[in-house]
């Protein structure tokens, strides 16, 4: 009988799926399914080469017994990735910065999420579906921060411009433009306020710019391993002081309709960009006080483009647009 490789490749948090066979080699029983993170999770750029454009892959490697099965996961190429390694990021990071936290980092991330989904419910799951499914569970706090990190990386990284990307494309795009001007009034406003919370920032984190259900801008902080989305885990409320159970009983609610409704994450703050402040990200080129000069150079080395990309998905009333650009 011939043996075949399948390679799944998943296209969103929506769940669909199409596959490719293929005439496996060597005489293993075992079938190979590659599943790729949806570029609604981790990417914004299907305006971009889809060939370009590799996120997260999921490989799993299944046994005809299901004691056998397992998952690997393996970071993505990024768009510029080979320019990235040759040269660095051109005004933000040397090429050494740049490997040891994409290359190096992701890889790790990636060899601890198979680590830690092996022989799980999780092991079919994208980063953001772990997030999801795990934000609530104290006993699966390691697994929740390993897949929030690699979600958190990959996106700080795919919103940075390339050798090639357009030269208009270095200042906020109309949309973005109009949008940032009605919730903080102008570029620099918004500009200043985000270097301020990364300025102020002592310790590990994310500085992010969202969209709210109600269509406004806004700028919040993640600390080390925490998620901007509606979870628990995205810090909506200090645990240390009191709050009803209730409140609580809510959240478990909300991150229950996440995993279980394909279009549960409408109505839900939405990510558009972040800069990524933990201290590996900057120190080497920067030294320990370099951190507003590293802003300085992330604001322009941000590709408005991708930016734009992703408040018209958000925007749109299609969940499907959201789905294919929004990350």
């Amino acid at each position: 009988m011939t043996k075949y490789q399948c390679i799944s490749l998943f296209s969103g948090i929506a769940g669909k799926y199409r596959a490719v066979a293929r005439p496996s080699v060597g005489k293993s029983t075992r079938s190979i399914a590659s599943t790729t993170i949806s570029k609604s999770v981790i990417s914004s750029a299907s305006l971009l080469s889809p060939a370009s454009r590799r996120p997260l892959i999921v490989t799993a490697v299944s046994s005809l017994t299901k004691s056998s099965s397992r998952s690997l996961y393996s970071p993505p190429k990024l768009e510029n990735q080979d320019f990235y390694l040759e040269n660095g990021i051109p005004q933000l990071m040397t090429k050494e910065t740049f490997k040891l936290a994409w290359v190096d980092y992701q890889e790790y991330l990636a060899k601890e999420l198979t680590k830690r989904t092996q022989e799980t419910r999780f092991s079919s799951m994208t980063p953001f579906k772990i997030v999801v499914a795990t934000a609530l569970h104290a006993d699966q706090a390691a697994l929740f921060n390993f897949a929030s990190l690699t979600h958190n990386n990959h996106f700080f990284f795919d919103s940075l411009r390339g050798p090639d990307t357009p030269a208009d494309t270095a200042e906020p795009l109309p949309a973005v433009f109009n949008a940032i001007e009605e919730s903080f009034t102008n570029v620099e406003e918004l500009k200043a306020h985000m270097s301020g919370i990364a300025e102020a920032m002592c310790g590990s984190g994310y500085v992010w710019l969202l969209q709210s259900p109600k269509k406004k801008l806004y700028v919040t902080a993640t600390y080390n391993a925490g998620t901007p989305y509606g979870v628990e885990h995205a810090q909506d409320f200090d645990f240390n002081s009191p709050f009803s159970r209730s409140r609580l009983s809510n959240v478990a609610q909300r991150q229950q309709n996440l995993l279980d409704r394909d279009d549960a994450i409408e109505g839900k703050p939405m990510p558009l960009l972040c800069i990524n402040v933990w201290q590996h990200m900057y120190v080497n080129d920067y030294g320990f006080g370099g951190k507003a000069e590293y802003f300085e150079n992330w604001w322009k080395s941000i590709d408005w483009l991708k930016v734009e990309a992703r408040l018209n998905a958000v925007s749109a009333n299609s969940f499907r647009a959201r789905d294919r650009q929004l990350l």
